[in-house]
């Protein structure tokens, strides 16, 4: 999710590039993408691009109570469109449009719920700042290939300019599986023209197993 994107005020730059690294006891995923804004207004409003493309490796057991784990590899796109309210009170940006994902397990199993799927998707990203000095991010998800949605509120305090800390809570549903994450999160951290998030915690995800996460989020405006 382009963090910066959505807190930047109006005037600054209309595209931002980002790249994601997510790692959990199960698996590892890396995401990539850009948003652009050519036709926003003064006032933070207006129409916004994003396309966005992933892929993702995962170890899990089909059933617990077996020893042999299966891999699982899903490779995603996204093109969207959107648009972008800016106030006091914040920033959000509605998305709708195209996702497309593909699965496969290894070894190849039977499974309803393998193969290419294209269909909706609705995305919505916001930073909404309902006191001085905090501010709350929400990330939520959905797209009808395998069923897939995702819900991610994230409240931080900022504690130097532009960088805040706080809790992050993540529950995401995908063909039929729930998983949950609770963690911590600093976002805003710069190293010259690039903006940093990381996070980290505790996930339970598939067939009750549980364990730690990571992630990394990087973007530039341009």
């Amino acid at each position: 999710m382009p963090v910066a994107a959505l807190a930047e005020a109006p005037g600054e730059p209309r595209s931002t590039r980002f790249l994601g690294l997510d790692a959990a006891f199960d698996g590892v995923h890396l995401s990539a993408g850009f948003d652009l804004s050519p036709w926003r207004g003064a006032d933070g409003r207006g129409f916004t691009l994003r396309a966005t493309a992933g892929t993702g490796l995962s170890r899990f057991r089909i059933d617990p109570a077996l020893p042999d784990r299966v891999s699982e590899t899903v490779t995603s796109a996204r093109l969207l469109a959107g648009w972008r309210e800016q106030g006091t009170w914040g920033s959000a940006t509605l998305f709708a449009g195209l996702a497309m994902e593909a699965r496969r397990l290894s070894p190849a199993l039977p499974d309803p719920h393998l193969g290419t799927r294209l269909g909706p998707a609705l995305v919505l990203d916001a930073w909404l700042t309902p006191a001085d000095r905090v501010a709350v991010q929400v990330h939520a998800t959905y797209a009808t290939p395998f069923d897939a949605a995702s819900l991610r509120i994230a409240p931080g305090y900022r504690v130097a300019s532009g960088v805040h800390v706080g809790p992050e809570a993540t529950l995401s549903a995908h063909h039929g599986t729930l998983r949950t994450r609770l963690g911590l999160h600093v976002t805003g951290i710069t190293i010259g023209p690039v903006g940093l998030r990381l996070s980290g915690g505790y996930a339970r995800d598939r067939g009750g197993g549980g364990g730690v996460y990571g992630g990394l989020s990087l973007w530039r405006d341009y």
